[in-house]
Formats: structure tokens, sequence, C-alpha cells
């Protein structure tokens, strides 16, 4: 062995994230069922490495294992679900989440449900965003923002029963909730809400519920945020429409791979 090679450093083996995304990475592509020996393959992995790491994988649900072997689980395909629903949602509406913005020189939110939560999409604020505390991927109690009580409004109430769980439901939150759909869907900031804000809020329902919601806002619990009510409808309006236009897009895409 000469000086240089004496020099050269032995290849570090991957650590354990790199290692499980290889594994992971294995049904990317190809079947969906894979053996043993065949997950260790592409992965590059020995086989009792791999077979360490699938049961890991298997027992937090991110892969399940049956009679035909390996398969992503129910962590995996929830996951994946979401990235598909949210990133038609955030193209179908980035327009009109700017033009609402401009309209009304107000902060505007794009959210979604997920359980008994509301997470932020998106958020379109100028200068008045700064003065509203939240970001891409913040999370609410959906009881406590308009995005979320509209959504919630737009669901049956034994659905709610069942997202918020532990008494979150209260008889006074089902009855708020009847009111905004007496308002056909719209909310509005009440004053059980921890904000120092005020806005008003709609949901963005599809065939099967509520697939997000569009609020706008101002900082101050008097802000006049009724008369962005025509523009807001507006805003949910195009977003539904655009929504069905990016779907039938992806759908005739996929059709023809």
């Amino acid at each position: 062995m000469d000086e240089a090679e004496a020099r050269t450093p032995a290849p570090s083996r991957p650590g354990m994230v790199e290692r499980l995304t290889l594994v992971l990475d294995a049904f990317a592509t190809g079947p969906d069922h894979l053996l043993l020996e065949e997950v260790a393959a592409r992965a590059g992995l020995p086989r009792s490495t791999s077979y360490r790491l699938l049961a890991e994988l298997t027992r937090m649900r991110w892969l399940e294992h049956g009679p035909h072997g390996y398969a992503l689980g129910p962590r995996a395909h929830r996951l994946g679900r979401r990235v598909q629903s949210s990133v038609p949602l955030r193209a179908a509406a980035a327009g009109a989440l700017h033009e609402l913005h401009a309209a009304t020189s107000a902060v505007v939110h794009l959210t979604v449900l997920e359980g008994g939560s509301v997470e932020v999409l998106d958020k379109v604020g100028g200068l008045a965003g700064s003065d509203i505390p939240s970001a891409v991927g913040t999370r609410y109690r959906a009881e406590d923002a308009v995005a979320g009580r509209a959504m919630l409004a737009a669901l049956a109430p034994e659905q709610v029963d069942r997202l918020l769980a532990g008494g979150r439901a209260s008889s006074d939150l089902h009855r708020r909730l009847h009111a905004i759909r007496q308002r056909r869907g719209l909310a509005i900031t009440s004053d059980d809400m921890p904000w120092d804000l005020r806005g008003v809020g709609a949901a963005i329902v599809g065939p099967d519920g509520p697939v997000g919601a569009i609020s706008v806002g101002l900082p101050g619990r008097s802000a006049p945020v009724e008369r962005f009510v025509p523009m807001l409808a507006r805003a949910v309006r195009i977003t539904s429409r655009r929504l069905l236009d990016v779907r039938h897009d992806a759908e005739r895409f996929t059709s023809g791979l």
C-alpha cells in the first residue's frame, strides 16, 4: 500500500436516517410488494440490516407485511394523500389569494383541516402580515380559528364530535357552527376566540366535504372585516372552479403516461 492509499479514509457507513430512507426509496418504483431480498438489493444494504429496518418501519406503520411481502403502510399512504391533495389546492388558490389581498390590503390564509387542527398552507400578508403571528405550516385548534370553524360547519355534527375528541365539541361550539351554516358557511371571529384580530372565513367544499378554507383578517378585535365578505366569496368560488380544472389536468396527464 503506498502513502496515498494509506491516507484515503474508508467510506463512511450510512447513518440510521439514510438507511431508513434507502429502504423506503425501494418502494418508490416497481411492484407494490417486495420481498426482503428485493428490498436489500434495491437499498444496497445487507440482508440482516434490511430485515431490522423493515421490522421497525412495519412496527411504526410506514410499511405493512403480508403473504406477498412488504408494501407501503397506512402512515405512508396518509402522507401521500396529504401531499397529493395540498399541491392542487395551493395551485388552484394562488391567484385568488393574491387578488383577495390586493382588494382588501388584509392578511389572507389558505388552510386545510388535519384531524382536529387547522394547518396553514399559504399566507399572503404584505405589510400587515407580520402583525398576525402565522406562517406556512402553523397549526391551530380547528375551533379556535375562523377557517377551522368554517370547515367544521361544512361537516355533520357527528363528524365534528369524532374530530374534536375529549369534550372539545361543546354545545356552545355546536351552536356557533349551526349559526355559520345559517350564514351559508360564513364564519366570523367571535369573542370566544383567543386572538387579537378579526377575520372572516369560508370553506372550499368538494364532493366529500371541506377540502380547505380561505380566510381574510386584520389585527384588532374591532376590525371591520364584514366588508370583505363579497370578495372572500369570490375567492372561494374561483378556487373551487380552478381546483376542478387542476385536478382534471392532472388526471389527463397521468392517464397519458
